[in-house]
C-alpha cells in the first residue's frame, strides 16, 4: 500500500532545500565570520561554537519530550513546523550582525548570546521536521525514499551559499560585514519562505497507540535501552571530523588553493562544493535501491571504508593539481552522500525497535537524537578546524585584507580535509559493528509491528 503523495514529497524535498541555505550559511560561514570579520581569535571563536553546539544538544532531548507531548490537530511534529520559520530567520539576522562594538569581551558576549539563540530557534524546527520521516509512513521502503529525496533537497540547498557569500563577501562587492549580513538576510527569507512547507503540505499516519505521556524516568529509560539509537549516537560523534571538508571549505579555498588562472577565485568554493555534491548525490539516489539488496549496517561500514581510502589518497595526491584536488572531492562525496542519509534510516529503524521492545513510539525523542549527533559533532569539527588553525599559527585578516599563510599552515589545512576525515571514518565503524538490528531480526520485528499496529486501529 502506498501512503506517501507527490505533493507531499516534493513539498517536503523544497522545504529540505530552504533550510538547508540558512544551515549551511551557519555551518560552513559562521566560525570565518567570528574570525575574519567580527575579529575574535580563532580558539575563542572555536570555544564560542563548541560551547554553542552542547548547549543545544542538551536541550534538543527536550524537545523532543515536548514532541511526544504533544497531541493537536495536526499531530505532534507539525505544530511546530508552522511556527519555527520565523524566529530562525531573525536569529540568523542577528548572528551574521556585526555592531561595531569597541572590546573584545562585548563582541566575544554577542556572538555567544546570538549563536545560542540561532541554535534554540534551529532545534524547535530541525527535530520535528526529520521526525516527520518517521510518522508520514509506515512503510519502511517509502520511508527511505521519502528521507532520500529531502536530503537531495537539502544538498542542492546547500550549495547556493556557497555561491553567493563568496561573491557578496569579496573586496570588490560588500565586503566582509555587509556580504554577511545581506547574505544573512537573503538565506533567512528564502529559508523561512520555503521551510513552511513542511506544515501545510505533509499528514502524519503514524501513531502512538497509547496517547500517554512519558514521564522523565520513563524517557530516560526509553533511551537508554535503544541499543539501535545508542549505536547511532555513538558512531557519529566517534565520525565527528568526516565531514571536515565542509566545515572548513571557506578557509580552504580561500587560503589553501592558490589561484591557478583556471577557475576563478571567487567561485571556487563553488566549484569544491559542487565536486563534493557530485560525489554525494548518486549514493542518495540510489541508495533506496541498494537498500533492498544490502542492510543498513554493512551500506554504513562499506561506505565508511570507502571513505577513509578516498581521503587518504588525497593525502599523497597533494593539492598542487586543481583538477586532481576536484576529482578527490567527487570520491570523498560519496560516503558523505551515504550518511547524509543513512543516519535518518537508523533513526528511524530506532523509532520502530523501541516500538517493538515497549509497546511505546517515541519519534520526538528519537529525532532530538539527529539534532543532538548534528549538533555535537558539527561543534566537534568546528572546534578541530579552530585549534588547528591556532596551532598552525593561522593568521587573520587586517583591516579585511587577507593575509598571507605560510608553508605550515597550508600543511595543517590539508591535514584538516584529508587525514582527520579518514580518522573518523575508521572511528565511526566500530559502533555500527555491535548493530544487529538487521536482516531476518528485522523482518520478524517489522512483521509483528504490522500486526500490532492492525489490532489497535
Amino acid at each position: 500500500m502506498k501512503y506517501l503523495t507527490t505533493k507531499e514529497r516534493l513539498s517536503f524535498t523544497v522545504s529540505a532545500f530552504g533550510r538547508s541555505g540558512i544551515f549551511t550559511l551557519m555551518s560552513m560561514f559562521v566560525l570565518r565570520f567570528f574570525t575574519d570579520a567580527v575579529g575574535i581569535p580563532s580558539i575563542i571563536a572555536g570555544y564560542i561554537i563548541l560551547g554553542g553546539r552542547i548547549f543545544d544538544a542538551a536541550i534538543d532531548p527536550l524537545m523532543g519530550i515536548i514532541i511526544d507531548r504533544t497531541h493537536s490537530k495536526w499531530g505532534k511534529m507539525r505544530p511546530y513546523l508552522l511556527y519555527s520559520p520565523i524566529p530562525i530567520a531573525v536569529a540568523t539576522i542577528l548572528l551574521f550582525s556585526a555592531p561595531n562594538f569597541e572590546t573584545m569581551t562585548a563582541k566575544v558576549i554577542y556572538a555567544s548570546l546570538t549563536y545560542i539563540l540561532w541554535s534554540i530557534a534551529f532545534t524547535v524546527q530541525d527535530v520535528p521536521f526529520w521526525g516527520m520521516s518517521a510518522v508520514v509512513t509506515p512503510d519502511e521502503n517509502e520511508r527511505t525514499s521519502f528521507i532520500s529525496n529531502a536530503r537531495l533537497g537539502s544538498t542542492a540547498g546547500g550549495i547556493l551559499p556557497t555561491l553567493i557569500l563568496p561573491i557578496f563577501i569579496a573586496d570588490n562587492m560588500f565586503g566582509l560585514k555587509k556580504g554577511f549580513f545581506i547574505g544573512a538576510v537573503i538565506f533567512a527569507v528564502l529559508g523561512a519562505s520555503l521551510s513552511s512547507l513542511a506544515f501545510f503540505n505533509t499528514k502524519e499516519r503514524v501513531e502512538n497507540a497509547e496517547k500517554e505521556k512519558f514521564t522523565l524516568k520513563e524517557t530516560v529509560s526509553l533511551i537508554v535501552h535503544n541499543k539501535v539509537l545508542m549505536i547511532v549516537v555513538f558512531s557519529a560523534i566517534l565520525g565527528s571530523t568526516m565531514v571536515m571538508a565542509n566545515v572548513s571549505a571557506s578557509y580552504i579555498y580561500n587560503y589553501l588553493i592558490d589561484d591557478s588562472g583556471i577557475i576563478p577565485q571567487n567561485i571556487l568554493l563553488t566549484v569544491m562544493t559542487v565536486a563534493i555534491g557530485a560525489g554525494m548525490i548518486p549514493p542518495m539516489i540510489f541508495l533506496p535501491a541498494l537498500r533492498k539488496k544490502f542492510d543498513l549496517k554493512t551500506i554504513y561500514i562499506f561506505s565508511s571504508l570507502f571513505g577513509i581510502v578516498s581521503h587518504v589518497a588525497l593525502w599523497f595526491f597533494g593539492y598542487s593539481n586543481i583538477y586532481v584536488l576536484l576529482g578527490c572531492f567527487v570520491f570523498m562525496g560519496i560516503p558523505l552522500g551515504v550518511y547524509n542519509v543513512i543516519t535518518y534510516a537508523l533513526i528511524a529503524d530506532s523509532v520502530d525497535y523501541i516500538e517493538w521492545k515497549t509497546g511505546k513510539r517515541c519519534e520526538g525523542m528519537c529525532f532530538a537524537f539527529q539534532t543532538f549527533i548534528s549538533q555535537v559533532s558539527g561543534g566537534i569539527a568546528t572546534f578541530a578546524t579552530s585549534v588547528v588553525l591556532t596551532v598552525t599559527e593561522f593568521k587573520q585578516p587586517i583591516n579585511d585584507i587577507v593575509q598571507q599563510q605560510s608553508e605550515f599552515t597550508k600543511q595543517g589545512l590539508f591535514f584538516m580535509i584529508t587525514l582527520l576525515p579518514a580518522i573518523g571514518f575508521a572511528l565511526t565503524i566500530i559502533p555500527m559493528l555491535f548493530n544487529d538490528y538487521t536482516g531476518e531480526k528485522k523482518k520478524s520485528i517489522q512483521k509483528e509491528l504490522a500486526e500490532r499496529r492492525a489490532v489497535n486501529k
